[in-house]
């Protein structure tokens, strides 16, 4: 296998929104029932997909209009959701360019707020080409952005190893034929990554 393509959430960086909404409600139990009432985790893969923040968060107000201000600081305070580089995974994945594979990235992640990661953040240049889910208008598990990945990089599933922390990721990158890994912690990683002789 010569390619790897990372998911980068929760792999390489470490994102969470938990770091905004628990200060704010002050309690695990108020956040949990703003998740759970707003579905925003949910409607934050339509904005992946490419729906806008602005008209996302309008909706959303309006529907919930006692929860305006937290979810407008779903996109005013998005950046303090990140909490930097998962550092393990970020030398692995250092090494791995040192010893010459070519690597990818396929992200779910949206639009608007990727180009404020990517330029953060100097690991993402080690990556060949990024596939962004929210300027494709596809998001993963659908086979459709793994195809993309594939066709616009020239390279093909069966030498390729996909590497997400999300289950269902990992599934259907293994139905395309792709050996899919799904990401633990990064010493689990490097272990799986020694035992198909990568590293």
């Amino acid at each position: 296998m010569k390619h790897l393509v990372f998911d980068f959430g929760g792999v390489l960086i470490d994102w969470s929104p938990d770091r905004v909404y628990r200060p704010y409600f002050g309690s695990d139990e108020a956040m949990a029932r703003f998740y759970h009432e707003t579905e925003i985790l949910l409607h934050n893969r339509e904005m992946d997909r490419g729906w806008p923040y602005d008209q996302a968060i309008a909706l959303l107000t309006t529907r919930y209009p006692h929860y305006a201000e937290p979810l407008h600081m779903w996109k005013t305070h998005w950046h303090k959701m990140i909490g930097g580089e998962i550092k393990g995974t970020v030398d692995l994945l250092r090494e791995l360019k040192q010893a010459g594979y070519r690597l990818f990235g396929l992200t779910n992640w949206a639009a608007e707020t990727f180009p404020f990661a990517y330029y953060s953040f100097e690991i993402f240049r080690v990556f060949e080409n990024i596939v962004v889910s929210g300027r494709e208008g596809v998001i993963k598990p659908e086979p459709a952005i793994y195809h993309l990945c594939l066709q616009r990089n020239q390279i093909e599933a069966r030498d390729s190893i996909f590497i997400d922390d999300n289950l269902d990721n990992v599934v259907a990158a293994r139905s395309l034929g792709f050996h899919a890994i799904q990401f633990e912690n990064p010493k689990q990683l490097r272990a799986v990554l020694a035992e198909l002789s990568i590293l």
